[in-house]
């Protein structure tokens, strides 16, 4: 009983810590669409043309519109990261509700389900990690990109 609680608690709190990348991933890409609208936008409201944005304009449109996919790929494997992990924790949960009809019932069935249980949980546990993981190499890739396109307008 106390491995399954121990992963429950433990995959809970890093849920926790995926949501709150995930939303924060989710805001800076609205902000990001924010301040393309802003840079694009013209004092009456208009679609300002290419031409008539400065270059610092067009050079931060071009950084938001290599970010921005980087950052849609990201926020999705974090959503699929936090589902999967949802999904283990519950496996979790039910294989303590297995364990203690195992031992109110003292029934071997019962119990190799709640075994399975745990072990599919766990898995499902690490695949989510494992997803999380995958995310900070995408993470990285969009902040390099902009420190390096911010670095090389200076060499020019």
């Amino acid at each position: 009983m106390v491995a399954p609680v121990v992963l429950i608690t433990t995959g809970g709190i890093l849920t926790n810590a995926l949501l709150g990348a995930y939303s924060l991933v989710g805001a800076h890409m609205r902000e990001m669409t924010r301040e393309r609208l802003g840079i694009l936008g013209g004092e009456r409201g208009e679609l300002l043309d290419a031409d008539r944005i400065g270059a610092i304009g067009q050079e931060r449109l071009t950084e938001i519109d290599a970010q921005l996919p980087m950052m849609l790929v990201h926020y999705g494997l974090l959503r699929r990261a936090v589902f999967v992990m949802y999904v283990g924790l519950v496996l979790l949960t039910l294989s303590v509700i297995g364990i203690a009809a195992a031992v109110e019932t003292d029934s071997e069935a019962v119990a190799s389900v709640a075994l399975g249980l745990v072990l599919v949980g766990t898995v499902d546990v690490l695949v989510g990690l494992a997803l999380a993981v995958r995310t900070l190499a995408i993470s990285a890739n969009a902040i390099t990109y902009a420190v390096q396109r911010i670095g090389a307008l200076r060499k020019r």
